[in-house]
């Protein structure tokens, strides 16, 4: 989480915005803002797609690294990142780091039981969204209508309507979200 407040607040400010002004395009209020950069709340996955689309960005930026030099890039199962959103109930590994131009973010989202993307349906930046459910079971939600996937199902939707991920049940649930620019 430490990682993550410190680069949400560089990036902020490499684009010199103050925190009303990253609010303001985000639809989240300074207060919330200004906690997230100090580390005292974990964000929702919701609010960081929010704040990433308002920065231009994938929410994985907030995690990647310098570019790498190396083709292909490898990122070992013990190399993974992991951020963990207490207000998602949710663990966010990027599955691919280290190359700033690539065209799609490959993301590992873990649901505790409970847990769910957001608050409420959210929208993203433009692109195209693909899920597949590794483990367990879960309801995708879009545009008021919601689908009961269980492992191995997939879904490929547009990530500017209004969706969420909910996890129903009492075991984890395991997704594989790409994300294409």
């Amino acid at each position: 989480m430490k990682q993550l407040a410190q680069r949400l607040r560089q990036l902020r400010e490499d684009r010199q915005l103050s925190l009303r002004a990253l609010g303001e395009m985000a639809g989240v209020s300074s207060s919330a803002l200004s906690q997230i950069e100090a580390e005292q709340v974990s964000p929702s996955i919701a609010t960081l797609e929010k704040i990433c689309t308002a920065l231009g960005l994938r929410i994985a930026a907030l995690l990647d690294e310098p570019d790498s030099e190396a083709s292909p890039l490898i990122l070992r199962a013990g190399q993974r990142r992991r951020v963990y959103s207490s207000g998602s109930h949710a663990t966010i590994e990027p599955l691919a780091r280290g190359f700033s131009r690539k065209k799609m973010q490959p993301l590992l989202v873990t649901l505790d039981a409970g847990g769910e993307c957001g608050d409420h349906p959210y929208s993203s930046a433009d692109g195209e969204e693909f899920a597949m459910l590794i483990k367990g079971s879960a309801r995708f939600e879009q545009q008021g209508t919601s689908f009961d996937l269980d492992e191995g199902d997939a879904v490929y939707y547009d990530p500017r309507l209004s969706h969420n991920w909910h996890n129903l049940h009492e075991l984890p649930s395991v997704l594989l979200i790409v994300v294409a620019q």
